[in-house]
């Protein structure tokens, strides 16, 4: 049987019919939901995306004294007025003040963008001079043999070209030669040499350096590349070890301090010599090729330097006391290690080797015993030292920790303890030559000599190590050198 339905009819309100009153809601609807979706987003957190960006590079910013990062880098930042500090280190900066509006239409969606750029503010020869010695501090650091591939190494090179290409500054031409000349002797991966090529690339594209000095700097890339190449390859390289007889005569160092002992030491006489010797023709074989190198007169200790000379060291110098450790810390002369399980005396005679001191530490031993006696006093050279192992070379690898002094040149050149000396670390100083190569304080040092740890087989007098001018090891200790 069907059933009637009444249809449903809505009523008017307040005087409107549904179709006029239906049509309001809906309207008002929309424009809430509009509101909320496009318009209140934007006014609760308007701004803009600020990419900032320098010529120099890379820079610092900082917006309103808050840390942004380094350029190219992009902020959100709200709107009003607001000041861009640009900086490199602490050695030039410059302020930009930029405006940001007020947007507020679907920011969420389509976000407004603004761009804010210095000026190249190293705008005098002086500060572009500053800014590439303080880049190639950085290629050193940067070179450490322990950073392997999975640390990503800042394209540095480049950085400098792009920087070099924007800062239009007159007679910068001969330094930044010399930035490539040295930092290309720091170049330990085939990443870094890419950076290289490319930045050399991006020079020669603007003529930045002359025709001449770009055709020496591929020339050394060339090389490089070859010696970071993976293909194998049978070549070596360097020159035989001097094996002739070199002659000695013992001598000693009067110390002027009450307590302190003569030093015992042997003199060389002027000569030439090779130092290193036949080596594969890849890195980090070369750090030992041998070359032609020439030593003037000088005096070496029989012996190393013992705790009871540190302990009289010490204790005219307070400041290297272990008792000042976080002042020696805080000031970046030694590391946590300074001195570690050791307690110098001068209570107790105790002739063993000094250890766990700095390359900082032994120079500022040397350089108290120079003021003492009145006589210059250094710690070796790598040439000076290995001319001396040269001279002992018949004598045994020291084993043990304890070595005694004898009539027949120094002791203990090889095994003990590795030996500080005065050079600093050239990755491929010998291939490419040290002439005319920046030094700089974050470059490692060299070791000599190996210690009683290591395998004799394995460590000879054209052994090259490497430590942080800072750091402190067990197996390390340092003998001194003089002249008259």
């Amino acid at each position: 049987m069907p059933v009637n339905i009444d249809p449903v009819r809505l009523k008017p309100l307040l005087g409107m019919q549904p179709g006029v009153y239906l049509t309001i809601l809906y309207a008002v609807v929309s424009v809430v939901v509009i509101f909320l979706v496009a318009f209140l987003p934007g006014i609760l957190h308007s701004g803009k995306r600020v990419t900032f960006s320098s010529p120099v590079n890379p820079s610092v910013v900082e917006v309103d004294g808050h840390y942004i990062g380094s350029t190219p880098v992009t902020a959100f930042i709200e709107p009003g007025t607001h000041e861009a500090v640009f900086m490199y280190e602490d050695m030039a900066r410059e302020s930009v003040e930029f405006k940001v509006s007020h947007p507020v239409f679907l920011t969420w969606l389509f976000p407004r963008r603004q761009h804010v750029a210095s000026s190249s503010f190293l705008d005098t020869d002086s500060a572009f001079r500053n800014y590439l010695t303080s880049m190639y501090g950085q290629v050193v650091a940067w070179s450490e043999p322990s950073l392997d591939d999975r640390y990503h190494r800042p394209p540095l090179f480049m950085q400098v070209a792009e920087t070099a290409v924007d800062s239009d500054i007159s007679g910068i031409q001969d330094e930044l030669f010399q930035f490539y000349s040295s930092a290309f002797a720091f170049i330990t991966s085939q990443e870094m040499l890419s950076d290289a090529n490319a930045s050399l690339s991006l020079v020669n594209e603007r003529e930045i350096l002359s025709d001449s000095h770009v055709g020496r700097l591929e020339s050394t890339l060339a090389s490089v590349g070859k010696l970071l190449s993976e293909t194998v390859s049978n070549e070596s390289i360097g020159l035989p070890a001097s094996s002739a007889d070199i002659g000695f005569d013992r001598t000693s160092l009067t110390v002027p301090v009450e307590g302190f002992p003569a030093i015992t030491g042997y003199s060389f006489g002027s000569a030439e010599f090779i130092k290193g010797d036949v080596v594969p023709a890849s890195y980090p074989s070369v750090n030992s090729m041998g070359i032609h190198a020439t030593v003037e007169g000088f005096s070496l200790g029989a012996l190393e330097v013992t705790e009871y000379q540190w302990a009289q060291f010490v204790t005219n110098n307070p400041y290297w006391a272990k008792s000042n450790i976080d002042a020696l810390v805080a000031d970046g002369m030694v590391d946590t290690n300074y001195l570690a399980g050791i307690y110098p005396t001068t209570a107790v005679v105790s002739n063993k080797p000094i250890r766990n001191i700095s390359w900082y530490a032994a120079q500022a031993f040397a350089e108290w015993l120079g003021e003492v006696t009145g006589r210059p006093v250094f710690l070796p050279s790598e040439t000076q030292w290995e001319y001396a192992a040269a001279s002992v070379a018949d004598k045994p690898y020291l084993t043990g920790t304890i070595a005694l002094a004898d009539s027949n040149g120094p002791s203990a050149m090889l095994g003990g303890y590795w030996e500080l000396v005065a050079d600093s670390y050239i990755p491929l100083g010998r291939f490419l030559g040290t002439e005319g190569i920046w030094d700089s304080p974050l470059s490692g040092v060299i070791v000599k000599g190996g210690s009683y740890l290591n395998d004799p087989a394995k460590i000879g007098r054209t052994t090259v190590g490497v430590l942080s001018r800072d750091e402190c090891a067990e197996t390390t200790g340092f003998r001194i050198a003089w002249t008259d």
